[in-house]
């Protein structure tokens, strides 16, 4: 099976639908497709279309890029071949549900809403129960800045055929697993990291500044800079069973400060409540012996995940 769409649908024309359909607009429609001469064509979907101000300016730059406009579900879907899903994870499911009776046979369903591993079977399900070819999709990075080339990760039984497309029309794609789901699942997975260390970075920063100490705080985290954040991570966690009874007690000494700036520790209670747990429930060796960390994990899945 190979790809070559003449239309393509975008479902959503937000920041990440804006970013892709101008990159497509310069990469993609400037092609030509051997033997035949009819002409690319882009449409974007979106109910915020000339709705208000901001809809007003989606619809401004989508006319720039020569994109045509729908506000909503109509049979100009069942002419892509191509239909990339960009919405807020929350609609995901209603997106594919209000697009499917329109899907042409075999047209593929690039579904790059943020949603879970599960939710994303659930997707697939309804695009693929209609006839479709669904994409697991997960954007790893913002589209501010580096447009439609925001890295992206590829699942399911469809993703390297998706991928030699997508390549080679603009993107930077990379396929994660045949396994459906399990791009999506990553993304979410990470995002326990990644906000939750922006959250973190908030209380600190915060009361860093109000210290005037913001320059020394950002300054003394050369060692993740040295190690590489997953590896520094994956060590964090491997010596936590040791330490997690020290580790926690400093966190309410980490409280404490915080209050006295002025900071309400929201975050840094609960690393207390969630390093304490591991002392409470008894999952500190004996032995105080650091085990690697696929060992490390499966203590915790027994002793403190139950």
């Amino acid at each position: 099976m190979s790809l070559d769409p003449l239309t393509i649908a975008l479902i959503g024309f937000g920041e990440a639908g804006t970013a892709i359909g101008r990159g497509l607009a310069e990469n993609w429609r400037g092609q030509s497709r051997p033997g035949d001469n009819r002409p690319r064509r882009l449409i974007a979907i979106d109910t915020a279309l000339d709705a208000d101000e901001r809809g007003r300016k989606l619809g401004t730059e989508a006319r720039r890029l020569d994109i045509a406009i729908a506000r909503d579900y109509t049979a100009a879907l069942s002419e892509a071949d191509l239909i990339i899903s960009a919405v807020p994870g929350e609609y995901a499911l209603d997106v594919a549900q209000s697009a499917a009776p329109l899907l042409k046979k075999d047209a593929f369903y690039l579904d790059l809403c943020t949603v879970t591993g599960a939710m994303a079977e659930t997707d697939r399900g309804v695009v693929e129960g209609a006839g479709g070819q669904y994409v697991d999709i997960a954007v790893m990075g913002s589209f501010f800045g580096r447009g439609q080339q925001a890295p992206m990760l590829l699942a399911g039984p469809n993703a390297p055929v998706a991928a030699e497309w997508m390549n080679a029309s603009g993107f930077d794609v990379k396929v994660l697993s045949l396994k459906p789901g399990s791009a999506s699942a990553v993304k979410v997975l990470r995002s326990v990291l990644i906000k939750g260390v922006e959250a973190l970075a908030i209380e600190s920063f915060v009361a860093a500044r109000r210290q005037g100490l913001l320059e020394e705080v950002m300054g003394c985290l050369g060692d993740v800079d040295h190690e590489g954040f997953g590896q520094f991570l994956a060590r964090m966690v491997e010596t936590h069973l040791v330490h997690a009874g020290r580790r926690s007690d400093e966190m309410v000494l980490v409280a404490q400060m915080l209050r006295e700036t002025g900071v309400p520790p929201l975050m840094s209670e609960t690393t207390y409540k969630a390093l304490h747990r591991t002392v409470e429930l008894g999952a500190v060796p004996a032995d105080g012996k650091v085990r690697p960390l696929e060992e490390t994990l499966a203590a915790l899945s027994d002793k403190v995940f139950r």
